[in-house]
């Protein structure tokens, strides 16, 4: 069996950096006339004329640098695609024919871009793994700063896409009259552009919508907060807060914190019952001249029975100073 002949890629350089030592002990530089020379008594090619030709000093392997066959790339039996980045095919159509038509042989995806769209005419795009049968291909307007995929256009444009398909094609489905020309750039790494960017306003993404009454630097229903009391306390009294509503199914802590300059004690009370009963379901300790903060996750039902509340107990010296206050936040 003969020894396939080494080819490599047209784009590839040869380069004589190469070099053995002669017989009379100089550098000889291997080049296309003075191949390397490989002693072996049992490797041989196969010659011009089909004779068999042992490999010997005088008659070295032979080295040849080419092209690569057309879709045929190989070296002995490892493959390459061998395919340019960003390889550019036109085309027209004055009917309903297909205007441009590529293999996507080493390549993820690319761009189409309609520089004449004719009058009353439509352009399909379409990719197929076995070349007959074809299904529309989503592309996605490039030159506008919001788009949504589509399968068709009738306007000039860039129409980006991206395949794992064997073939892309672009074809006039609908022609009114005039000439539809598009150009067909090929990457062989596609960029993510199946994505469509978000207006301002209430914005729906799938089935999911975001929604809200306040925007706060970007962040939708930030917090709500209240002043519960700055009036000091006696010794031994305590201070009771309103009963806030869980109302708001954007908000998901309710939080608590106390100054005070005596020690004294911060609840957090929930009621399930709209302010019936209260049980207290957080507290924390306050010690003389400084602060703590209380902070639960609400639970229960969004409804206006299910309600949250601060109360403070101070201890046995009459305070001088007293903050209170309390919010719902979305964090």
């Amino acid at each position: 069996m003969s020894n396939p002949e080494v080819t490599f890629p047209a784009r590839y350089t040869p380069v004589s950096a190469l070099a053995y030592a002669g017989p009379d002990g100089a550098a000889e530089v291997v080049t296309a006339g003075k191949p390397l020379p490989v002693k072996s008594g049992a490797l041989a090619f196969v010659e011009p004329d089909g004779g068999l030709q042992e490999v010997s000093s005088a008659s070295p392997l032979p080295v040849v640098c080419g092209p690569l066959p057309e879709s045929a790339a190989h070296i002995g039996n490892v493959f390459l695609d061998d395919v340019a980045d960003g390889v550019v095919l036109t085309g027209s159509a004055t009917s309903a024919t297909t205007v441009v038509s590529r293999s996507m042989a080493g390549y993820a995806g690319g761009a189409f871009q309609v520089t004449s769209s004719g009058s009353g005419c439509t352009v399909t795009y379409e990719h197929s793994v076995d070349g007959v049968n074809w299904v529309a291909m989503p592309v996605l307007t490039s030159n506008i700063a919001t788009g949504t995929p589509a399968a068709t256009t009738t306007a000039n444009g860039v129409y980006s896409f991206a395949s794992g398909a064997a073939q892309v094609r672009a074809r006039v489905s609908t022609y009114g009259s005039g000439t539809v020309m598009i150009a067909l750039v090929l990457k062989r790494r596609a960029l993510n552009i199946l994505g469509t960017s978000l207006a301002g306003g209430n914005a729906a993404i799938g089935s999911v919508t975001v929604t809200g009454t306040t925007t706060v630097s970007g962040n939708v229903n930030a917090g709500l907060g209240y002043t519960d009391s700055s009036t000091s306390l006696a010794a031994e009294a305590a201070f009771t807060g309103t009963g806030r509503a869980n109302s708001g199914a954007q908000f998901c802590y309710f939080n608590a914190r106390a100054f005070a300059d005596v020690d004294g004690t911060l609840f957090i009370e929930q009621s399930l019952d709209n302010g019936t009963t209260y049980q207290a379901i957080a507290s924390t300790p306050i010690a003389a001249g400084s602060a703590e903060q209380l902070s639960v996750r609400l639970t229960g039902t969004y409804a206006a029975a299910n309600l949250y509340r601060v109360r403070y107990v101070n201890g046995a010296a009459a305070q001088g100073v007293f903050r209170l206050s309390s919010a719902y936040s979305a964090r």
